[in-house]
């Protein structure tokens, strides 16, 4: 019964973590760096903020934002990139691996 009950109790810690939203913090911003708030305006990014995935982003012409992750790995979003910082973040990473990897091939 004890080994049910522990199973129980990880599967349920797991699956908040997956279902969980994802945290970031913003280390650095160049430029024009805007967010959604709750009532649809924008404001400006700041260094220091605290961000979910969920939240829209938009960066401007020769902007610029670093986010870190829980994990500690920072994510550079690139300039005239809008969409939730989910979508923003999985491109800017794939982009800067696509990249490294181009870099490697030459």
């Amino acid at each position: 019964m004890k080994k049910f009950f522990s199973l129980c109790v990880v599967f349920i810690v797991f699956g908040f973590a997956l279902f969980s939203e994802q945290s970031y913090l913003v280390r650095a911003v160049s430029g024009k760096v805007t967010y959604r708030e709750k009532d649809g305006t924008w404001s400006p990014v700041k260094v220091g903020m605290r961000m979910t995935d969920s939240m829209k982003v938009a960066t401007g012409l020769n902007s610029t934002m670093v986010v870190v992750s829980g994990a500690e790995n920072s994510i550079v979003i690139l300039p005239l990139k809008t969409g939730s910082l989910k979508d923003v973040v999985a491109f800017s990473a794939d982009d800067n691996f696509m990249r490294n990897a181009a870099l490697k091939n030459d």
